[in-house]
């Protein structure tokens, strides 16, 4: 039906016209939307420290408390199950979204303070 339609040369309807606007305009909207909640959003940046095998809950702690503190730098909570047990497994996270050059550079002299007990340290996310 619609070669006969593109055969005999007939126009688009006032109400298709207006459906495809509408729906061009909703997606033009929606791409600029997301556009600038990338482009204009926080940064994603996260700093997991992995501890060593026999570090401890009490240990993890610790290093929450000594390093979560400073300006520009918050703990990312865990997640899970919240038995020590389980959650000693697992690396602390930092998040460094809002930190600058040199409190960035505070969290990594602190975290090597605790060197005995972590095995290592990276960033993630945007950089």
């Amino acid at each position: 039906m619609s070669t006969q339609l593109a055969a005999e040369g007939r126009s688009l309807s006032t109400r298709a016209k207006i459906l495809i606007g509408v729906g061009g305009v909703i997606v033009l909207f929606g791409m600029l939307i997301a556009g600038f909640n990338i482009l204009l959003g926080p940064p994603k940046l996260v700093e997991v420290v992995t501890m060593t095998q026999d570090a401890t809950e009490a240990d993890r702690q610790a290093l929450k408390d000594a390093c979560g503190g400073l300006p520009g730098i918050t703990v990312v909570p865990d997640q899970g199950n919240p038995s020590p047990e389980i959650q000693g497994r697992f690396p602390v996270r930092f998040d460094l979204g809002h930190a600058t050059t040199s409190q960035r550079i505070a969290l990594e002299s602190c975290i090597n303070a605790h060197g005995s007990k972590v095995r290592g340290f990276l960033a993630e996310g945007d950089n």
